[in-house]
């Protein structure tokens, strides 16, 4: 799909450097927070409708963020899970070219181009502090082979596996009871000394103090620092006093470093502060007013009370950039990996319903519906964006390695799927669209509230797919085959999902959807799909010109990558000169029949082959990145985008295929291209 949009864009769309500086990037991100659990997106309508029986808490932090920046209103994540999300987020590729799906915690994630790499080789001063998990097998820093500072991170502190993001004690084990729980700080293992730490006071005060040491140490450095809190989850375990007075270097949180005494928060009274806002709130339980209100829920106050520190954290660090001279030029992204959570193992666990945490939406963690995919986004960047601007077009989780590689001036890689929001932030230049395409499995169904249509409730999970286009939405549940129908929505009208127009005049038809999907998803063996042999549908077209687009930068980088702006010229064939640098050849395969065909490059060829929006080839990765190597086509025209790292050989050959009933794979020819 990204390249079609390029072929039809390419005069159109252009993505320049904001600022001549470079910015800062600082990437806040939470866990199981809700779109509705956002003040701004959803809590403060129920605070002015004033309704008893519709409990409410605050956010002002974070409004103020937004205030001071843009919403983001239709900004999906790549997976109703952490896992998949976040790959999708670091790697910069939806969840049809991931090598990390479905619920495969703690999976290597393959040496190729992550956030982390990209801006460090930009000149990016990098740190990652709080949740990972995604760092494959093994038992400490040495061992994991994707561990952070593997992955393109000068600093790492935080929680490497998977369930260590489900403790926010570390020390204290409130949660996981005589289960070691650890924290990482680069290679040495550290929670033995953070008795009294919660972890959203600890990875704020961590972010606090690098950020103080980065000034100091490597001011002449941009920074990109990923702040991931293991919180709101499911755990609902709360902080051990007030927030401390003050915001900034000198107040709010900070960071002692002695053991026992690791930040300023840390006591003997561990998940104890209830926020006084919510200590005496009433609510109406029964909607009956003639019966007395009750006290919220104990849950409900720990809940509402943990995503208040998230909220005064986030002005912490605010007003450190501040106090640090670094406040006008940094870009900040607060987001969530996806919609609330209700976790079985979790004895007294909230309702998501009680704060309507999945705002107007319906579903939850692990639903594909709107609730479980579409967290929100507020980005405040005072140099770039407008101050109270907001946005309803749609953009994913995986836009941002495009968006931060484009606010940086670096490249964006040719592995990477996304689209740069940099005009859509600024409001300069033609917004691209994003692809929106989810793909996730698991059992179950989605839960029986009574806030969701009653079509909607309960409905079993297993395969789910989404792909949106404009307004309109289409996703199928429980998909068992290839055709397995789509239920179609305009959820810019539609929110909860109601109601379902497939089949309605003017709405595309299922085979439109299937061949949609078809486009988007690339097959990943550890994650079996029913439509894994669903054949690419070929592009609705007859007419074509011969020979390929082609552009061409001297400019060597670490990967392959896309040329944006470089001048378009036009060839015959796909053959490589004697030059060093990157090329990148774009137009349409003309399949001549329906079959399995397979792809290869020349040998000593680095580069990688996108057909559709399908990764299909890399060999430029340092390790193989996930790519199908061989689709089943439809006759008729598949739009390729084809980068190589030229390495100063001629190559009059550089890309293979093998067609169907074929004994060897032979060279692209002319014959076969076309723009």
């Amino acid at each position: 799909m990204r390249i079609l949009k390029n072929l039809l864009l390419s005069a159109l769309v252009s993505t320049p450097l904001v600022a001549q500086e470079k910015p800062n990037i600082l990437f806040i991100f939470c866990d199981d927070l809700g779109y509705g659990d956002v003040g701004v997106f959803w809590q403060n309508q129920r605070k002015e409708a004033n309704k008893p029986d519709q409990p409410w808490f605050s956010t002002p932090h974070i409004d103020q963020m937004a205030a001071e920046g843009m919403l983001l209103h239709a900004h999906y994540c790549a997976a109703p899970v952490c896992a998949p999300s976040r790959a999708s987020l670091f790697m910069g590729r939806h969840q049809g070219n991931a090598p990390i799906r479905d619920n495969q915690f703690d999976k290597v994630m393959p040496n190729q181009p992550t956030l982390g790499t990209t801006l460090k080789q930009a000149g990016y001063h990098t740190a990652l502090i709080g949740k990972w998990g995604l760092q494959g097998k093994g038992k400490n820093s040495t061992e994991w082979p994707s561990y952070p500072t593997k992955r393109g991170f000068d600093y790492f502190l935080g929680g490497v596996r998977h369930r260590d993001g489900h403790e926010h004690y570390p020390y204290d084990q409130i949660h996981f009871k005589n289960k070691r729980t650890e924290i990482w700080e680069q290679d040495n293992e550290i929670s033995e000394g953070l008795k009294g730490c919660y972890t959203t006071d600890l990875f704020t005060a961590a972010t606090k103090k690098w950020l103080v040491d980065h000034k100091k140490e490597s001011s002449d450095k941009p920074f990109f620092l990923f702040l991931s809190y293991d919180t709101p989850h499911a755990a609902t375990q709360i902080a051990t006093s007030p927030y401390p007075k003050g915001y900034g270097v000198k107040g709010g949180v900070q960071w002692i470093g002695k053991k026992g005494r690791m930040i300023n928060t840390a006591n003997n009274s561990p998940d104890n502060y209830i926020h006084p806002d919510y200590a005496d709130k009433m609510y109406d339980h029964d909607s009956d007013p003639s019966t007395p209100l009750v006290p919220w829920t104990n849950v409900s106050k720990r809940y509402a009370s943990s995503i208040r520190r998230i909220d005064n954290s986030v002005q912490d660090i605010i007003q450190t950039l501040k106090d640090l001279g670094m406040d006008e030029n940094t870009l900040i992204v607060f987001t969530s990996d996806h919609g609330p959570s209700k976790e079985s193992y979790i004895k007294e666990n909230l309702q998501p319903g009680f704060f309507d945490s999945f705002g107007p939406f319906t579903g939850i963690k692990r639903d594909c519906w709107e609730g479980g995919i579409r967290p929100g986004a507020i980005v405040r960047w005072p140099k770039a964006i407008k101050a109270g601007s907001e946005t309803e077009l749609p953009s994913q989780m995986n836009d941002w390695m495009a968006t931060f590689c484009d606010a940086a001036g670096t490249p964006i890689p040719a592995i990477a799927d996304g689209t740069s929001l940099i005009p859509s932030l600024t409001g300069k230049g033609e917004q691209e669209p994003s692809t929106i395409y989810v793909e996730y499995t698991v059992g179950g169904g989605t839960p029986k509230y009574a806030e969701f249509p009653k079509s909607r409730q309960g409905a079993k999970r297993g395969q789910m797919q989404v792909v949106r286009e404009g307004k309109l939405k289409a996703i199928r549940y429980n998909t068992t085959k290839p055709d397995t129908p789509f239920m179609v929505f305009d959820v810019t009208k539609d929110p909860r999902e109601e109601n379902n127009l497939a089949g309605k005049p003017g709405i595309p038809s299922q085979e439109h959807w299937i061949k949609a999907v078809s486009r988007l998803h690339g097959v990943e063996k550890s994650a079996k799909r029913p439509y894994d042999k669903l054949a690419v549908a070929a592009l609705d077209i007859t007419k074509t010109t011969p020979g390929v687009t082609k552009k061409a930068s001297d400019k060597q980088y670490a990967y392959a990558y896309r040329l944006t702006d470089a001048k378009t010229t036009t060839a015959g064939d796909l053959s490589i000169s004697e030059t060093k640098g990157n090329i990148e050849f774009s137009g349409y395969l003309k399949v001549e029949k329906d079959g399995s065909y397979g792809f290869e490059f020349a040998e000593g060829v680095n580069g990688v082959l996108r057909i559709h929006d399908i990764l299909t080839l890399d060999t430029d990765s340092p390790e193989p990145a996930h790519a199908t190597n061989s689709l089943k086509l439809t006759a008729g025209y598949h739009p390729f985008t084809l980068t190589v790292r030229a390495n100063g050989k001629a190559t009059k050959a550089p890309l293979l295929w093998k067609a169907p009933g074929a004994d060897k794979a032979v060279a692209i020819t002319a014959a076969s291209l076309s723009h």
